[in-house]
């Protein structure tokens, strides 16, 4: 690596004093133009090449190199020392590159030259993701294959063309061309457009077929930073990396779970793994206890804990969404169940799962019972129970899965 310093300390006792003068520093600034001028050829060379990620991976010296130079070449540059218009003109070619080089990796550019090749090699430096191990618990994991081809814009655009020419293929009867053309864009589909990605705690990552892995930190994604179009299955995410999920089958859910976790009091309170045991989790209708012209009963879901019971109303889940990460959050999209944000709330510790579900219920128009005031009724339907209080009851639609955990539940009420 070149060693640049950007003034020449004088020297002392005997000497020449034309080192110290002003030929010395003319000289030490045409040193600078020429290493700089060098270090551009070489850095734009690899920088336009195909395999550039590769490359610069493999020596990250160029990009250290030219920061090194920025320095004392801005001071030379501002002095009017050696500044040729080539020069100039080669160093703005590689600042629009390396910024267009780092908006592959991240959208949050630098202010100068300096800034713009700092990031790119720090980016570059960094070890590949890998996948979630057994030590990270996922919370939402999807595989896009070739069942996946419907959501390519592609394949409408190849159906479009197919049909338009369709007389054109009664008349000449040559369907090689266009069967041709079908299973070229079929393969470019499953070689470019399809891969698996993680969602955990922590990040998103995202592995395609072929290529490099891409994670962002769940940390880093701001209010605006998550973008989805769930009819074509993509979602776009802007953090510390710029991430792109295409042609996922879980396209909404994903982005919904993405905002969920980014922030309070998810993000960096949760470890993936369930904390809240002592919770059953029912299927549940809302009614009046009383059955004269009685409006039909409301579905949705019932949380039984050793000091209360809960009703959720089913048709609510965007209040309990925004009851949980605030009313300035985007709306989830309806695959986003009230049972599933409960399981969520399960990775909260017990103090916080007590508190976020009062929120729920009062976000989402639900109920709250406390368990010294509950009393069971009979319920309209066999395999049912009903619970209640203050004039209004939920029934309960026994579950299997869920039935020791309901007993140990009803039993610590009644004591």
């Amino acid at each position: 690596m070149l060693q640049v310093s950007p003034r020449v300390a004088p020297h002392s006792g005997t000497g020449s004093s034309s080192e110290n003068g002003p030929e010395a520093g003319v000289r030490q600034a045409l040193d600078v133009v020429a290493q700089s001028a060098t270090c551009y050829t070489g850095l734009l060379r690899m920088m336009r090449s195909p395999r550039w990620k590769r490359l610069l991976r493999a020596n990250t010296e160029p990009l250290r190199e030219a920061r090194l130079l920025e320095a004392p070449l801005r001071e030379r540059l501002a002095h009017g020392e050696g500044g040729s218009p080539g020069l100039l003109r080669q160093r703005q070619r590689l600042e629009v590159l390396a910024r267009k080089r780092l908006a592959h990796f991240t959208r949050r550019g630098g202010a100068s030259l300096d800034e713009v090749l700092g990031r790119l090699e720090s980016v570059l430096s960094e070890p590949r993701p890998q996948p979630p191990g057994g030590d990270e618990p996922v919370l939402l994991e999807g595989r896009q294959g070739l069942r996946h081809v419907l959501s390519w814009p592609g394949t409408w655009v190849f159906a479009l063309l197919a049909i338009t020419n369709r007389y054109g293929l009664e008349r000449f009867g040559r369907p090689a061309p266009m069967l041709f053309a079908g299973g070229a864009l079929v393969l470019y589909y499953y070689l470019r457009c399809t891969g698996r990605f993680w969602l955990t705690s922590k990040r998103l990552m995202w592995q395609p077929r072929f290529g490099e892995p891409v994670q962002v930190s769940l940390a880093s994604i701001g209010a605006r930073g998550i973008s989805a179009l769930p009819a074509w299955g993509e979602v776009r995410v802007e953090g510390d990396r710029s991430l792109t999920v295409r042609h996922a089958c879980h396209a909404g859910l994903l982005a919904s779970l993405v905002d969920l976790h980014r922030q309070s009091p998810f993000a960096g309170a949760v470890d993936g793994t369930p904390r809240v045991h002592e919770v059953s989790v029912l299927p549940a209708w809302r009614a009046p206890e009383s059955s004269r012209s009685a409006p039909p009963a409301e579905p949705g879901v019932a949380v039984l804990r050793p000091g209360y019971a809960a009703f959720l109303p089913a048709e609510r889940y965007a209040e309990v969404f925004r009851g949980l990460t605030g009313p300035g959050a985007r709306k989830p999209e309806a695959d986003v169940t009230v049972e599933l944000l409960v399981e969520h709330m399960r990775l909260l510790s017990e103090p916080e799962f007590d508190v976020r579900m009062r929120q729920a219920v009062l976000a989402s128009g639900g109920e709250l019972w406390h368990a010294d005031e509950l009393r069971s009724g009979p319920a309209a339907e066999r395999g049912r129970v009903r619970l209640g209080a203050r004039g209004v009851g939920m029934e309960l639609l026994a579950d299997a899965a869920q039935a020791e955990a309901t007993d140990r539940i009803v039993r610590r009420w009644a004591a």
